[in-house]
């Protein structure tokens, strides 16, 4: 039977944090995935009901459909920072294990790895924030 090295053993706990990190993200981006599911359900709704709608209602419709297309573009700018996000925290426990297997000392890229991928984070949750207050205010305008 194969004895695991006392530094893989480490590095096996130093991993356990980012991984917790990444199913975190990973929920996170299902959250975001339903919100522009949500918001594509409704747009294509809106622009059926603008090819029936009369011309009083045309421009109610088009302001509607252009906050959807902004919220939208927020959306998957949050998935794009949390993809990132998801990247960066594989790379970073990739590169924990290949740190110890070559024997280099990638401290200092792990950290940089992990503050990117921090900042990434912070960048999608700002995201989603911005977004539910752009849904807020299309509900209540004032």
């Amino acid at each position: 039977m194969l004895a695991i090295h006392a530094d893989t053993t480490h590095v096996i706990q130093l991993a356990v944090g980012p991984a917790f990190m990444l199913a975190a993200i990973g929920a996170t981006l299902t959250v975001l995935t339903n919100r522009l599911a949500r918001i594509n359900d409704r747009t294509i709704k809106r622009k059926d009901d603008l090819d029936k709608a009369d011309a009083e209602a045309n421009p109610t419709l088009q302001q509607e459909l252009q906050a959807l297309n902004r919220r939208a573009k927020v959306i998957n700018a949050a998935i794009t920072a949390g993809a990132g996000c998801a990247i960066l925290v594989c790379v970073l426990i990739g590169s924990l294990f290949l740190g110890n297997e070559l024997a280099i000392p990638f401290d200092r890229p792990v950290a940089a790895l992990f503050v990117l991928a921090m900042l990434g984070l912070i960048a999608t949750y700002v995201l989603m924030l911005v977004d539910i207050y752009m849904a807020q205010h299309s509900i209540n305008p004032t």
